[in-house]
């Protein structure tokens, strides 16, 4: 399937995408058969320095692409089959509008993700909040994935209880009024122009223990520990502990990683 970039810039325009942030799509690469956006764009609660977020379903894995403001992250329809009763299923679900859909096969993957069982979701992120428990040896070398996986954490369980509430709201902007607290529109932005810092993931630990309670004490010690020992069996903590190390998943927290989390 040939995507025309032209087309999917004038569909952009007529969601409200600022000029200049639509000018910078970059061309789509052979195999892309679907084209959806979400995020602050698709809801149309942008600000000026708003990324705009393309979900790309293509026929084989890519590494997501960041030009300027754009971000495109690819999957499969495989990948996306691992989003069944996620946070990001939800996410594209309320708030996605596809672009492009050959054989409506985007549409079928995105409503086949089904609703989230936010107990569950809470459970696993306790599990994965281990990772946390072991900063006296992997701090600071690993300080950027430990502060990236933070915020991660940090904003899908702020999702996963609007949900539980009743409120579903994937708008940080919308969370931070609800809780009262301003600092959430910084400390769970997805994109960052300053280091990550130590205060910061202090920051972003201290309102996850606030969720999820004490973290369970770290099964293996570190998170090369983790890599190891998780390797012959792979599943959310090694995932995470990827993250974390800040190996993979360069561009959106969703991609890259091999399966979706949250």
């Amino acid at each position: 399937m040939v995507v025309n970039r032209h087309e999917i810039v004038r569909a952009l325009l007529g969601l409200g995408v600022e000029s200049g942030v639509a000018a910078d799509l970059p061309d789509l690469p052979s195999g892309v058969i679907g084209l959806m956006v979400y995020g602050s764009q698709a809801r149309g609660d942008a600000v000026d320095d708003s990324d705009l977020d393309l979900l790309a379903l293509s026929v084989a894995p890519r590494p997501s692409i960041q030009v300027a403001l754009v971000s495109i992250s690819f999957y499969t329809s495989q990948m996306l089959e691992t989003g069944i009763g996620t946070l990001f299923g939800a996410h594209l679900n309320r708030d996605g509008k596809i672009l492009i859909d050959k054989d409506n096969q985007l549409r079928t993957a995105i409503d086949s993700m089904g609703e989230v069982d936010t107990d569950r979701l809470f459970e696993r992120a306790r599990r994965m909040s281990q990772l946390f428990t072991s900063l006296d040896r992997d701090l600071p070398k690993y300080l950027p994935g430990l502060v990236r996986e933070a915020r991660y954490l940090l904003r899908s369980c702020y999702y996963a209880r609007a949900i539980s509430d009743g409120e579903p709201c994937f708008s940080i902007r919308e969370l931070a009024k609800r809780h009262k607290d301003p600092v959430l529109v910084r400390l769970l932005a997805s994109r960052h122009q300053q280091e990550p810092s130590v205060r910061e993931l202090t920051e972003c630990l201290a309102r996850l223990r606030g969720v999820l309670g004490d973290f369970p004490r770290s099964e293996h010690g570190s998170l090369e520990a983790t890599i190891v020992n998780e390797w012959e069996s792979p599943g959310d903590l090694l995932s995470m502990a990827f993250l974390a190390l800040g190996v993979t998943g360069q561009g959106s927290d969703y991609a890259e990683v091999g399966k979706i989390l949250l």
